[in-house]
């Protein structure tokens, strides 16, 4: 009887062991991927550091800071309703306008990236404001939320060109995480009626679909990815105190009151196309459009076909806006 007794006891040691063991090791797994999928995402670095910035953008070939010197710029540091700056250009059209247009970038980009599109805009006398999201350049915040904080940076800008031009149309342009901000951004738009319209460029319905995107980007097996995006939703609220639910586009975007172009490559592996025709069916008013660019990739519109992406964007803006 006691030697049942002991080998009892020591079985129910041994299973305690094992389990203490195996929650370990499943712990220690779970916080590497947690970590991982931070890294790539929330946590993510810029591609080009930004004291390499100005001398990777002078020796590009289509060298996009010479063009600058055509036009008169204001080099700024607008402070952030989130109480840090951020680093920002604003370029004069060379046709005297009240019309200005807010470019967004996206994760690892730059605004001086978005100077292609700024010019575009400039050549059909809009005033252009450029900025480095948080996170990037010598902009202030300590990592990306996807929207989450960007929405009232990029309502800090709103407000800096409604300051200048109270009587100007304002529109702004976002691509990937730029184009989640802007969504993001339509909802404090609903009741500030200070941007026009929008044009958003591949955006997320919400961050759990963006991260489970990334997720699947790497490879991961199938079986392991929900798995995955719940490590990274975990690590991210306890590093940097939201969760991925906190946010989610397709909620803002329900409110939208004034007119939005969708733009999408149907062949978008970062950002399925179906999240642009979620927020697009969302959306409750008819100045809407919804453009899907067959066998184009992430926020590749533009690349694929300058002239034809730009035209279907300013007959979009005519025919919501100046008619």
């Amino acid at each position: 009887m006691k030697n049942s007794f002991k080998n009892y006891i020591s079985l129910t040691n041994k299973v305690i062991v094992v389990s203490v063991v195996f929650l370990l090791i499943l712990l220690i797994i779970s916080y590497i991927f947690g970590k991982l999928v931070y890294d790539s995402s929330v946590g993510s670095e810029q591609l080009i550091k930004k004291e390499d910035v100005v001398k990777v953008f002078s020796e590009r070939k289509d060298k996009p800071l010479d063009k600058l010197k055509n036009y008169k710029t204001e080099e700024l540091m607008i402070q952030s309703s989130n109480n840090y700056k951020l680093e920002s250009l604003f370029i004069n059209s060379n046709i005297k306008t009240k019309n200005t247009i807010i470019v967004v970038h996206g994760i690892g980009s730059s605004h001086y990236e978005m100077l292609k599109i700024a010019y575009e805009y400039l050549d059909k006398s809009y005033n252009v404001l450029i900025y480095n999201q948080r996170n990037t350049g010598n902009s202030g915040g300590d990592n990306f939320t996807f929207g989450l904080y960007e929405r009232y940076d990029l309502d800090s800008m709103v407000k800096f060109v409604k300051n200048k031009f109270p009587d100007g149309k304002l529109g702004i342009h976002g691509f990937s995480m730029g184009a989640g901000t802007a969504a993001m951004h339509t909802a404090i738009n609903s009741e500030s009626q200070e941007v026009d319209f929008y044009i958003l460029d591949s955006p997320y319905s919400e961050m759990k679909d963006a991260i489970r995107m990334g997720v699947i980007e790497k490879h991961i097996p199938n079986i392991l990815v929900n798995y995955v995006v719940a490590c990274g939703d975990l690590y991210n609220k306890f590093k940097s105190g939201f969760w991925y639910s906190d946010v989610e586009p397709y909620k803002a975007i329900e409110k939208s009151n004034v007119p939005i172009l969708f733009i999408h490559g149907t062949k978008d592996t970062v950002c399925n196309y179906q999240n642009s025709q979620t927020m697009y069916d969302l959306v409750k008013h008819n100045k809407k459009e919804l453009w899907l660019i067959e066998g184009v990739e992430h926020v590749a519109g533009y690349d694929s076909d300058s002239r034809t992406y730009f035209n279907r964007i300013f007959k979009f803006i005519d025919s919501s806006i100046i008619n």
